[in-house]
């Protein structure tokens, strides 16, 4: 809990004083596990419990301000008016304005100052959760009362059952000269949300927002197909006006980001996984066309065009390969290739770890992905992909080789020639086709039959596995449509930067208000309808002294 300077009494010894509301987020809180990793830890951070009193509060207290030159009664009740709001979703969406959507205005606790009267809520029905303090959660279906008809596909706040526990907008607005509020994953108290904290049904964070970055900007063809997933987002404000009018101390905010990553779903990985099926398919029918040629040749050395003859290799290679078909190559690095959705993923909290990451930034920090990231990105993805194609190779080839090789040769029912062996016992010369035939059939058979049914066998499979066989045309077939999804995920990237700004951190200050915003996202160009959102708002203010 974080404690603040306050003033010092007339004997001259230090008081200090909990700002309800101060920064003790630089604590960690807890990634969604939507996001699939935690983000510093999980004790307990943020915000104490809106109504948390301290026994210093209780006393009154008569300090001269050595700069107002007047003595300043800084507990008594009734001195202050003050106001504080908290909202989840402010902002410009397609051309909306969502201030007039009730759903959206999150909660409003304001103190006229009056003797004797208290906080009001703004919606009435905002649940009281302490002296002065009102919470709303927030609702999935916020979004209904937005005009376009596209907002609801635009931002897609997380699922029905969640929200209701999960995301709160909270605030406090008292008569002694505080004004605090929280938003985002927070508790109905305004406690920022951690692992540890009493969560959801399942012991879940909300799962997260999702804003389909290529809808905000239209115009824009390279983004098609990329969104931004939003994990946990958190903001707090407070502001001590008592403390304020004594030393010019402003409010205290800050913000927590437990998540921030782009999708892009590709047609380019999908095909590039279809190339990796249809690959599997032709080394099989190559398999296959190997089985029947053997038997042909076979027939034509032993001289025994009346036998019957049966040659398999007995391996599946869809089966080697499908564990490889929906991987998530990459997974729990700043890049991942979702095979199995079609996705390439950019977790930028991952990727901006060496550039300061999303929390503690300063204020109104935008996430700007330079040359040198898109970099990072591009050759990440170019390398995932390259050991895909390198695993699924030799995922081909040590299949074949551990094949079991059958030949079969009967006349009149009567076996003559056999062979059972591995692929690699007959590579390596270890394995020989068996003369197993009764006397009067095998006088029929040339002497060196089985050494040259053997040799036919080993040329045939090195051909296989050879670099003009089937495992090498299988290889080349992977790696062909491979350089276009490294070419979309640039394309996009690169888009992004001249369409879509991210910013942290987002403080304002005007008229006595000051709020923080969590996360804004304003899209820059290739627009008809503007859009300026801001996510996980928390305001305080004005705080004014009353005569």
């Amino acid at each position: 809990m974080s404690r603040h300077p306050r003033r010092r009494s007339r004997a001259g010894g230090t008081r200090a004083r909990v700002i309800a509301g101060a920064g003790a987020l630089a604590v960690a809180v807890a990634l969604l596990p939507a996001l699939g990793r935690a983000a510093d830890g999980d004790g307990p951070v943020g915000l104490p419990a809106l109504g948390l009193t301290d026994a210093s509060w209780l006393d009154t207290e008569h300090v001269r301000s050595e700069l107002l030159g007047g003595a300043r009664d800084c507990d008594r009740a009734y001195r202050y008016a003050s106001r504080a709001d908290a909202r989840m979703l402010s902002g410009t969406l397609l051309g909306a304005d969502l201030s007039p959507v009730a759903s959206l205005s999150g909660v409003t606790t304001q103190h006229t100052g009056a003797p004797g009267t208290s906080a009001v809520a703004t919606p009435s029905t905002a649940p009281a959760v302490g002296t002065d303090a009102y919470a709303a959660p927030l609702s999935v279906t916020a979004l209904s009362g937005v005009a376009s008809g596209q907002a609801a596909s635009v931002v897609v706040l997380p699922a029905a059952g969640q929200e209701a526990a999960l995301l709160h907008q909270t605030a406090y607005a008292g008569s002694d000269d505080e004004a605090r509020s929280a938003a985002g994953a927070v508790t109905d108290t305004g406690a920022v949300r951690t692992t540890s904290s009493t969560v959801g049904p399942d012991g879940s964070l909300p799962g997260p927002a999702v804003v389909d970055l290529a809808a905000l900007a239209p115009g824009v063809s390279s983004l098609a197909g990329l969104k931004l997933q939003v994990g946990a987002l958190s903001s707090t404000a407070a502001l001590d006006g008592c403390l304020r009018d004594e030393t010019g101390a402003g409010p205290v905010r800050d913000y927590r980001v437990a998540g921030l990553r782009l999708q892009l779903a590709s047609p380019a990985v999908v095909a590039a996984r279809q190339s990796a099926v249809t690959a599997t398919s032709s080394a099989t029918s190559s398999v296959r066309g190997l089985e029947s040629q053997l038997v042909s040749s076979i027939k034509a050395i032993s001289g025994l065009s009346g036998s019957l003859t049966t040659v398999t290799v007995q391996v599946d290679l869809a089966a080697a390969v499908n564990p490889l078909l929906n991987a998530r190559l990459g997974e729990g690095t700043e890049v991942v290739v979702d095979l199995g959705r079609g996705v390439v993923e950019v977790d930028l909290e991952r990727l901006l770890s060496g550039r300061g990451g999303l929390n503690g930034r300063a204020p109104g920090t935008e996430l700007v992905l330079d040359d040198a990231l898109l970099t990072q990105v591009t050759t990440r993805v170019d390398t995932l992909l390259t050991q895909w194609a390198t695993s699924l190779q030799t995922a081909v080839d040590a299949a074949l080789r551990a094949a079991r090789v059958v030949v079969d040769v009967r006349l009149a029912g009567l076996p003559l020639l056999s062979l059972d062996a591995t692929a690699a016992q007959v590579l390596a010369g270890t394995a020989q086709v068996q003369l197993v035939g009764v006397i009067a059939p095998l006088s029929l058979v040339p002497a060196n039959v089985a050494s040259l049914v053997t040799g036919l066998v080993q040329t045939s499979l090195t051909n296989l596995l050879g670099p003009s066989g089937a495992v090498a045309t299988f290889g080349t077939a992977v790696r062909a449509p491979l350089p276009a999804v490294t070419q979309a995920a640039s394309t996009a990237l690169s888009g992004l930067r001249s369409a879509v700004s991210l910013v942290v951190n987002d403080q304002r200050s005007a008229g006595g208000v000051h709020d923080v915003a969590a996360l804004r996202i304003t899209a820059l160009a290739g627009f008809v309808q503007p859009t300026a959102l801001r996510l996980a708002t928390s305001s305080v203010g004005p705080v004014v002294e009353l005569p």
